[in-house]
């Protein structure tokens, strides 16, 4: 079971996520969120140089901005979470290796694997939540705390993330009923946005793997 854990902005809270067991990491950069980091929190996380990947994540943001942002950070490490069906997906996808891209996809409808084909050759790809309206909302690249209807994931058989409304209450049930490959968390491991509750993460990402188990 895979576990991202993401939204994050404070060193000591990625620090922790790390120590805690989490495979991946994300530091939201969206222009929209109210999780944003700033460029110089971005930097200090990904200068802690941990083993796991950190994914900086933009949502729909002018491509100009996603390009420079992203080519001012990283690091041969460093990944990039983007939104699937962005307008400039075709440029963005130039800005890292296939490895390092997380295409993430809101999932309003059936997904049937035809319609994944472009992204085969992505060792991961995201379910999310789409947002109910448009408007501000379609830039916040997740963290919406809100599920959506697993059953339009039924069948995929490829590695992706589960997120959108994920809980340390919840995850343990919704990976027993879905079986997803990993899972990806923002809002549920939060004490306010961007800030993270060490407990919370802790219990979320025992709670993916165990089966429920908060010893």
């Amino acid at each position: 079971m895979l576990v991202k854990i993401c939204g994050l902005t404070l060193v000591e809270d990625a620090a922790f996520a790390a120590r805690a067991g989490a495979d991946f990491l994300g530091v939201v950069l969206a222009e929209t969120s109210k999780r944003r980091a700033t460029t110089e929190q971005a930097r200090a996380i990904l200068q802690l140089q941990l083993e796991q990947r950190v994914y900086l994540v933009f949502g729909y943001d002018d491509a100009r901005y996603i390009r420079e942002t992203f080519t001012a950070l990283a690091n041969t490490h460093t990944g990039l979470q983007m939104m699937a069906d962005h307008e400039h997906s075709d440029e963005l996808l130039k800005l890292a290796p296939t490895t390092h891209i997380l295409p993430s996809i809101r999932v309003a409808d059936k997904i049937h694997e035809g319609d994944l084909a472009r992204w085969q050759t992505h060792p991961l790809i995201l379910f999310d939540t789409p947002p109910e309206r448009r408007g501000i909302e379609e830039g916040q690249g997740g963290g919406s705390g809100k599920l959506f209807e697993h059953e339009n994931i039924a069948g995929v058989r490829r590695p992706y993330l589960l997120a959108g409304g994920l809980t340390p209450d919840n995850v343990a049930d919704i990976v027993a009923k879905v079986n997803p490959p990993g899972v990806d968390v923002a809002s549920g491991t939060e004490s306010s946005p961007g800030i993270k509750n060490h407990e919370k993460v802790r219990r979320f990402i025992q709670c993916a793997r165990s089966g429920g188990s908060q010893a």
